[in-house]
Formats: C-alpha cells, structure tokens, sequence
C-alpha cells in the first residue's frame, strides 16, 4: 500500500531547499507512528518521493508526496497523524491510499497551475498583452540549462493562460497551467520573460505560486491525486 500526501509548502517555507524539506517530512514520518516501509539494506531509508520539487522561493498550495506503507491504515488516520507532527506551513489537506500497482506519482505528472502576480511598473501593459500573446501560433524563447542555451517554441507548452487586473491595488493576477514533463517543461520565470518581451515591457515584481500538479486522463487534466490506474 502506498499513502499519497497533499500538502501545503506555505509562505513561511518557501525558501526551504529540497535537502531540508526530505529531511522535514521523513523526521515527521518517524514520529508520526504510521507503518512507514523502510528500504532494505545496510543503510535502511524511508520509501519516499515528491512528485515535483518545487524551486527555492516559490510557494506551493498542493504538493504531492509518495509514501510506500508496510501495514494497515485509514486516509483519516493517516492525515491526522501527519498534521499533528507537521508545522502548519508543511500541512497536509488530503491523503488517499492507493494500491502499489498504482502508477508513481513522479510518472504521472504531466503539468502544473501557477498563480503568478505582478505588482506596478509594467503590470498592465503585461496583461493587456495576453490575448494577443495566446493568439501567436509560435512563441519563441531562450531555455537556458547547465550544458546548453536553446531558443525553443513554448506555445505548445502553454495549455491555458488567463489574467485579471485590480487598478485599485495596481496588480496583475495571472493563472497558467504549463507542461510539465521532462522534454518539455515550461517554467514560469521562462514564460513570464516571454511575455513581458513580448508586451515590449519591464517585467516589474512577479510572485509565483504552484497551485496545482495534474496528471492527463485522455487529453484532459486532472488533479495528480485524483488519477485513476490505467
């Protein structure tokens, strides 16, 4: 049996690395009394993996985390456990169990919702851009990694993109569900680049949010935890 955890990274852990949040949660597992499953081996580790880890510095509503169980539980227990041993800006808001044919979250994820906002300087000319932006059948774009700088088309990684600005609090809220798979992920900070150069505009002071990780059922997304075994 397997436990998938949704949880919260709030806004008070945004800036804990990966190393430290693996070691958050497996000290949280330990001490939760759930039947955790251990490797084998001379150095036994708890069977464990995020579907996603998310960058330094960005929040993130509804992550998700594999758990390989060696016993019996309810999703209630499971949850509760957690949440007694977990600060509330790790929180864990649902649990499902699965069975260990399941497919592993990490397989699964295809793409990601961000709510990215935009505060003064350019915010609006950004927005008033973004029909025009949806309407281009090609977007280039410079990808930059350790190895290689490649101009790439994100377009086709851009699956929805809608925008709403507040004049009152001159802001820019903006929600985009992107691709999500290794050859071809769509970064926010890459596709907010694009569109400011596009709008010919400075992009002012941009706030980043993972709201959600989705698998595909069909062509149509669905909430990573909510996936269905094939």
């Amino acid at each position: 049996m397997r436990m998938l955890l949704q949880f919260q990274k709030g806004d008070l852990v945004r800036h804990l690395g990966l190393l430290d949040l693996q070691r958050t949660i497996q000290r949280a597992l330990r001490r939760s009394g759930l039947p955790i499953s251990y490797s084998k081996g001379f150095n036994p580790h708890i069977v464990m993996s995020f579907a996603s880890a998310l960058s330094s510095g960005i929040p993130g509503d509804a992550e998700l985390l594999d758990v390989s169980l060696s016993g019996e539980a309810t999703e209630r227990e499971c949850l509760e456990k957690m949440n007694r041993v977990l600060p509330p800006a790790l929180s864990v808001s649902r649990v499902r169990l699965v069975d260990d044919r399941f497919p592993k979250v990490t397989a699964a994820l295809r793409q990601a919702q961000y709510r990215i906002t935009l505060r003064g300087g350019d915010a609006r000319k950004i927005a008033d851009a973004v029909p025009a932006f949806l309407a281009e059948e090609e977007i280039m774009a410079l990808r930059k990694s350790k190895r290689q700088e490649v101009m790439v088309n994100i377009r086709p990684m851009l699956h929805e993109l809608t925008v709403d600005f507040d004049a009152e609090a001159d802001c820019a809220v903006l929600s985009a569900r992107v691709s999500f798979v290794e050859a071809a992920t769509l970064k926010p900070e890459l596709l907010m680049e694009a569109l400011s150069a596009y709008a010919q505009a400075e992009l002012p002071r941009c706030e980043i949010r993972r709201t959600q990780l989705f698998g595909l059922s069909g062509d149509q997304p669905v909430p990573l935890i909510d996936m269905q075994a094939p």
